[in-house]
């Protein structure tokens, strides 16, 4: 029989980071299903905001620069631990990544057989499927964002644990040398991506790269910890902060000023957790950052099926009526994520982990 535990977060001691990535997921929910929100033009400025809400991403990425540096750090000593730390990440990202790529790779077959009206040849390419299960499909190998498309993020990811050892070595020659790393690829991305798209909009094409500096600057936070903790009132600092991301969206302001304002909301969230002061907020959202993965991975199913085939495309709707309809589904994601979390995530992580071990 199924059980039912209670959401609760991993470590008391990233409260606020763990506060950010469920508030992030949901803007990122809120990011994709904002191609529905605005169907009547009556939504314009909240249309302007959600649009900056693709940065949350890069949030990510230094949040787990900070977990990974925070865990890791000296554990990683030979190979056979590296192995360990690679299975244990593949337990965790692949199951439900593998998983809903086999739900788009079916709508596709579908499509093919003309049972659905669903061909788009740079989406379901089927070339990237090998790539998808590797988890290198955002390293410059596929010409388009393929199958559940938000994965790239999930290759991303991998990059950096791959090259964790190598980031490590960096790290271990102190502050400055991580601080040169860090800042310097933000640079270097700024400049190659100057005249063309910016690099915080990369995804499949090299979204690998995009991680780099994100990832840098919370291992970076994790060394400066100490320092951060000094920052007073440190969580109303996070808080403060994210609320000028959403002015700050609202106005217009510069993709590359919103990707700086990420980071500093990512920097407080680790000097409010490093301070030890625990506020009654992030406490209470923290548990929630449990399904933050699930969201990320699963709302691009009800994004296909839910929204664009029933609600746009059966029932016709626009306006409020499809505003209300993206709102229920915001909030069914967080039974659905549960669901998954704990009847298919959890299982399948542990058998996953314990393959090829005694």
């Amino acid at each position: 029989m199924l059980k039912l535990p209670p959401l609760k977060p991993d470590s008391d001691q990233m409260l606020h980071l763990d506060a950010l990535r469920i508030v992030g997921a949901v803007m990122i929910v809120v990011f994709h299903f904002n191609r529905f929100i605005n169907l009547d033009g009556r939504w314009q400025l909240a249309d302007d905001t959600i649009k900056s809400f693709s940065l949350i991403v890069d949030l990510f990425f230094l949040i787990s620069g900070y977990v990974m540096a925070a865990i890791y750090t000296g554990r990683l000593s030979t190979f056979a631990k590296y192995r360990d730390f690679l299975q244990k990440r593949v337990a965790r990202l692949g199951p439900l990544h593998w998983a809903t790529m086999l739900v788009f790779v079916v709508i596709a077959a579908l499509g093919w057989a003309g049972v659905l009206n669903e061909r788009d040849p740079s989406r379901y390419d089927v070339t990237c499927i090998p790539q998808n299960i590797l988890f290198i499909h955002a390293w410059g190998t596929c010409h388009a964002q393929t199958w559940n498309f938000v994965s790239w993020a999930i290759s991303a990811e991998m990059g950096m644990y791959i090259a964790l050892p190598l980031l490590f070595r960096i790290t271990a020659l102190g502050r400055w040398p991580t601080a040169i790393v860090a800042i310097g690829s933000l640079v270097l991305l700024l400049w190659i991506s100057r005249t063309g798209e910016p690099f915080s909009q990369w995804t499949y094409d090299f979204g690998v790269a995009r991680a780099v500096p994100g990832f840098m600057l919370g291992m970076l936070a994790f060394q400066l910890k100490a320092v951060l903790a000094r920052l007073p009132l440190a969580r109303f600092v996070m808080w403060a902060l994210l609320a000028a991301f959403f002015v700050a969206s609202g106005m217009g302001a510069s993709r590359t000023s919103l990707l700086l304002l990420i980071y500093a909301i990512g920097l407080a969230g680790v000097a409010a957790d490093a301070a030890g002061v625990q506020g009654g907020v992030s406490k209470a959202l923290a548990p929630w950052a449990q399904l933050s993965f699930s969201l990320y991975l699963l709302h691009p199913i009800a994004l296909k099926i839910a929204l664009n085939w029933v609600g746009f495309g059966m029932w016709g709707l626009t306006g409020d009526a499809m505003r209300l309809w993206c709102l229920v589904w915001i909030v069914a994601l967080f039974p659905i994520a549960y669901f998954s979390l704990i009847g298919f995530e959890r299982p399948a992580r542990d058998w996953v982990a314990k393959l090829g071990k005694r």
